[in-house]
């Protein structure tokens, strides 16, 4: 009896192993198709395309794949991992892809991916994983600042509307696409107008260039220097949707420069004097009321500051007067001479009012010209003159008088009596 229990049990396992071996299990097999397009290129997108099949003897119920990208690869952010093909009957496939981008910074060559499939689930944890092989060609862009012009050719403090052109230059191995060009400007400096300093390009084909224009102000009070202002250069590679924006230094040169301010201006008669009470206006800020009347005349005093770091000579300034404003100037010239760094110098211009004058603020623009170098350079600025009422007579240096006409009368009368 002992003798026959082994050789039933042994029995019981074969017939149990036949039955299953004619019941059959699923098998998977991964090939891989094809991506497109071949090369893959870096800084792009591609599709992968794979064929998953059942060479088993069964029909796997819960098909799964997970495809696991590494560096150069990654999916696109609308992709799963996972691929749930789910029913698989025997000797049948299917067919799965993937959208999956190559980065930007890949190199030439084969990289690998891998992806694992499972019959009856991932979380079973019975899978098979098949290593697949992508050629990458990099194609990347390399957009960089070649040739810098500005006009005028020196940059200084106080001037507007500079125009500056920046060379764009494509030495990479692929093309920029919808390629815009920004120039973040430091304090001192502006666009002259909205967007003055944003260039669209286009596309920038690799081993050529587009220039790129720019209209900036510069701020008198800006500390001549060279100026490394960020560029920011933003584009698109082959089919990848996403922006790439990469930061260059475009070199701008402020040089020194004479810099004229109003320190002070004056209008009434005998402006020179330190005891003068008519209308005095110092930093943009009026001091003491006019004096300036209709039919009356006086003069305008104008001090100005060389508030820049460079020399100016031969300085002159002149008035510009509008035709309808209500003034008659002798001489609309008046010279100062050099003008060293914060140095100071005066002009004066006489006038008269007609009579008719409206009795307001006049605002008038002046011109200082001077040599810088042997170049004849220009500055402008506004002052302002106000036309006003007379002064109401002082009654009190009458009354002295009064007194003594009053008491001349009280004595005559009272001599008569």
């Amino acid at each position: 009896m002992r003798i026959y229990i082994p050789i039933f049990i042994i029995t019981l396992i074969l017939l149990a192993g036949l039955g299953q071996a004619q019941l059959g299990v699923p098998n998977l097999k991964i090939t891989q198709v094809k991506y497109d397009p071949f090369p893959a290129e870096s800084g792009s997108y591609f599709k992968l395309f794979l064929r998953v099949e059942n060479t088993g003897q069964a029909e796997a119920d819960n098909v799964e794949c997970e495809l696991v990208p590494k560096y150069p690869f990654s999916l696109d952010p609308n992709e799963y991992t996972i691929r749930e093909i789910g029913r698989l009957p025997q000797s049948e496939h299917a067919v799965i892809e993937y959208m999956i981008r190559v980065d930007a910074d890949a190199v030439n060559g084969d990289n690998e991916l891998s992806i694992k499939c499972s019959s009856d689930g991932l979380e079973s944890g019975s899978s098979i994983t098949k290593k697949l092989t992508v050629n990458v060609k990099a194609s990347n862009p390399e957009p960089v600042i070649g040739m810098i012009k500005s006009t005028p050719s020196q940059i200084r403090p106080g001037m507007e509307e500079v125009k500056l052109v920046a060379e764009i230059q494509n030495i990479g191995e692929g093309d920029t696409k919808l390629t815009i060009v920004e120039v973040v400007l430091p304090k001192g400096m502006s666009p002259s107008t909205s967007y003055s300093n944003i260039n669209n390009l286009g596309t920038i084909p690799k081993d050529s260039s587009k220039e790129a224009t720019f209209y900036i102000d510069i701020d008198k009070s800006i500390t001549p220097d060279l100026y490394h202002v960020p560029m920011h250069v933003k584009y698109k590679i082959g089919n990848n949707p996403e922006q790439i924006d990469k930061r260059l230094l475009l070199e701008i040169n402020v040089r020194p420069a004479p810099i004229f301010v109003v320190e002070e201006f004056r209008a009434g008669t005998n402006t020179g004097s330190d005891s003068f009470t008519g209308y005095v206006v110092r930093s943009e800020k009026v001091i003491s009321p006019s004096s300036i009347s209709q039919a009356g005349t006086g003069e305008l005093r104008i001090i100005l500051r060389n508030a820049g770091e460079e020399e100016a000579r031969s300085v002159s300034v002149r008035i510009f007067k509008d035709t309808t404003q209500p003034f008659e100037f002798d001489e609309i010239y008046d010279f100062i001479g050099n003008m060293k760094p914060n140095e100071t110098g005066e002009v004066v211009f006489a006038f008269s009012v007609d009579e008719n004058a409206v009795l307001k603020k006049y605002f008038m623009e002046i011109e200082m010209r001077y040599l810088e170098g042997n170049d004849v350079k220009t500055d402008r600025d506004t002052v302002s003159i106000e036309v006003s009422n007379p002064a109401p007579p002082n009654l009190l240096i009458y009354i002295p008088i009064i007194i003594v006409i009053i008491l001349v009368a009280f004595f005559l009368i009272r001599r008569r009596k």
